[in-house]
């Protein structure tokens, strides 16, 4: 998750959730805009990595 458009990013924990996995983030204390990014591997070493900026305001 990044919190200053991209310029920098945090890793958050990931938990099973279903069929899916959910992260686990906290919201920044002051109004802004999260932008969040998965990135996912499989077994046969396949890797897709996905962006969103600004994915949802805060405040």
């Amino acid at each position: 998750m990044s919190t200053d458009d991209g310029a920098n990013w945090r890793q958050v924990p990931v938990v099973p959730s279903g069929t899916g996995w959910t992260a686990l983030l906290s919201n920044p204390r002051t109004p802004g805009f999260v932008s969040l990014r998965v990135t996912a591997t499989d077994a046969a070493g396949g890797r897709v990595s996905q962006t969103i900026a600004r994915a949802y305001a805060v405040g």
